[in-house]
């Protein structure tokens, strides 16, 4: 008997193993409905319930620059029920000692894509390209002024190029995306650091001008921007969005997870909606994302203990 009930408990555990997920499974954002990670996260648990036949409810949960939510989603119970986004101002976070959690209370489970990081000016100033930024702030060292948010990663990134110029800049901490814009377009500050995604549609229009995507390569929603490699600044920053759960998650619910993540790339309606928001997809399973989030999270608390953090 005891061997044929040792085969019925693995059957059993094989079963219930192969029923993942067999309820609604949590994402947390821990941030405002209607921002740039909502948006994107939500688009892909909408796609996500589909592939992997439960409910997706998203909660927000905004405070403290996302430290609230993800305090919240680290503590939740690791059964592969409740899952977060993983992004660069987590590791920030760190760096900056402003939260209690870190990205190493996750596990990685994929990674979707990078919105590029950019230096932006005004359309109609003095600044057609990087170079011409960089030689302003040759001649005028600690005039020229930089628009960023202390404790973003647009701080982190402001000084990289502080750093790759080699001259000093004016770093001025003007807070959030709108506020980084207003000052540039007021002639208040020269150029801002932020997201392409934010700006994309000010530079069509010709009200702001993108001298450099930091990207290794250029976007295909905006061909005319070169990189800041293609100028001559070996530069490149960008935000990552991925998936995580909580460490102890059971390794084959993180593969589930990760399969179904993997087949939005072949999904033609979600990619549609991916290029109207100028999202780039890029997948990248458990462990290579992982390898990423090791690298930057090296990068930047590298740069945090220059910054003085």
């Amino acid at each position: 008997m005891a061997p044929l009930l040792a085969a019925g408990l693995a059957l059993a555990f094989t079963a219930q193993a192969a029923d993942y997920p067999s309820k609604p499974i949590k994402l947390i954002i821990p941030y405002k409905p209607g921002g740039g990670s909502d948006v994107i996260m939500r688009i892909a648990a909408l796609h996500l319930e589909k592939i992997l036949g439960q409910k997706m409810p998203v909660v927000n949960i905004d405070g403290a620059g996302g430290a609230v939510g993800w305090t919240q989603a680290a503590k939740a119970k690791p059964d592969g029920y409740t899952i977060t986004q993983l992004t660069n101002a987590m590791i920030v976070r760190e760096a900056t000692k402003s939260a209690n959690v870190t990205i190493g209370d996750f596990t990685p489970v994929a990674n979707i894509g990078f919105v590029a990081l950019t230096v932006t000016a005004k359309g109609d100033g003095p600044y057609k390209n990087l170079k011409d930024l960089y030689e302003a702030s040759k001649a005028r060292p600690g005039e020229v002024s930089l628009a960023m948010g202390v404790g973003t990663p647009a701080q982190f990134v402001a000084a990289q190029v502080e750093n790759v110029f080699g001259t000093k800049m004016k770093l001025v901490n003007a807070g959030g995306g709108a506020d980084k814009i207003a000052g540039v377009l007021g002639g208040h500050m020269d150029a801002l650091v932020e997201p392409v995604s934010s700006l994309a549609g000010q530079h069509k229009s010709g009200q702001l001008r993108i001298l450099a995507v930091l990207s290794d390569k250029r976007l295909a929603f905006l061909p005319d921007v070169p990189t800041a490699k293609e100028q001559g600044f070996d530069l490149t920053a960008g935000l990552f969005y991925g998936f995580g759960a909580p460490k102890g998650t059971p390794q084959k619910d993180i593969d589930t997870l990760a399969s179904g993540i993997e087949k939005l790339g072949g999904n033609a309606e979600f990619q549609e909606q991916l290029k109207k928001i100028d999202f780039e997809w890029q997948f990248l399973a458990a462990a290579d994302f992982g390898k990423l989030i090791a690298a930057e999270h090296k990068t930047t608390m590298e740069i945090g203990k220059k910054l003085g953090f």
